[in-house]
């Protein structure tokens, strides 16, 4: 009976060591898409638990999962007649983590109190200047239900307009074929206008987000380092939660690239675009 409690420390220790990968937050996603319309679930909160429930049993947990979690088992020599029973535990509550990571990104919070709730908790983690592009990126991307078939390029050029459409083939060019892209406007979040473009795979989204500044406002002027400087360019950076934020300015525009990549890949994809995207504003400065 004594060593209950220490096997218990032990199993949380264990689970809590294995990082769900990520296509499986991304199969989890799409289980919970394919369920009812965010309508149904706001009227029965009861049948909206149950069908997370189903969603979380229907998907298949990769056997390399498991072998990690019965790695991490035997790492804390827990004795070997409790091993049998706490791995299906341990990989159902793997899946269980997977869907928790998708609730906090909003798929799963369907009112506006809540994600404005969400942004809010998110953004008093980073300097001041680099919350304004994060809260367009979770409020017009994270939160977004996207159609099934995503709108044609010509769309995506109407709803740009022809004074930014010239920024579609400048991401189209420098970002990966595998992703998609899966939004292109002009929008308005807490009061500012925004010029968004955002892209997607089967597991990672980002978007390059730009604003016109308000008077006064600088990265100068924030008490925040460039983190780099590529090509002439001050880049600033900040990160939280599975967001990496870069950013740069020019003379009117603050301009942010956010994704749920590494940090590393995210940094990549700036020095590849910021160049680019900032002769195309030059000239509209001008």
């Amino acid at each position: 009976m004594s060593e209950k409690p220490e096997t218990n420390i032990r199993l949380k220790k264990a689970v809590n060591s294995v990082v769900a990968p990520p296509h499986l937050e991304a199969r989890i996603r799409s289980r919970i898409r394919a369920e009812n319309s965010a309508d149904a679930w706001l009227e029965d909160r009861s049948a909206a638990n149950s069908r997370l429930k189903a969603a979380v049993r229907n998907i298949e947990t990769p056997p390399f999962l498991e072998a990690r979690i019965r790695h991490s088992v035997r790492t804390e020599r827990l004795p070997r007649r409790w091993l049998p029973r706490l791995v299906p535990a341990a990989v159902a509550a793997g899946a269980v983590v997977a869907l928790l990571i998708t609730y906090q990104l909003g798929h799963l919070r369907l009112t506006v109190r809540s994600q404005q709730s969400y942004i809010a908790s998110v953004s008093t983690r980073i300097p001041m200047l680099m919350r304004v592009g994060l809260g367009d990126h979770i409020h017009c991307s994270v939160f977004r239900k996207y159609p099934k078939n995503p709108p044609a390029v010509e769309q995506f050029v109407h709803d740009l307009t022809p004074q930014y459409a010239g920024l579609i083939p400048i991401v189209r060019k420098e970002v990966p074929k595998s992703y998609r892209m899966s939004l292109a406007h002009l929008c308005r979040y807490n009061g500012r206008r925004f010029v968004h473009l955002s892209l997607m795979n089967d597991s990672n989204m980002m978007s390059l987000v730009m604003t016109r500044k308000s008077d006064g406002e600088s990265f100068n002027t924030e008490t925040m380092m460039p983190a780099l400087v590529q090509s002439g360019i001050p880049m600033y950076q900040a990160g939280v939660q599975r967001f990496q934020m870069s950013a740069f300015e020019t003379r009117d525009y603050l301009v942010y690239f956010i994704s749920d990549m590494s940090k590393q890949q995210n940094t990549d994809m700036m020095l590849a675009l910021a160049p680019q995207v900032k002769d195309f504003l030059n000239k509209l400065e001008l």
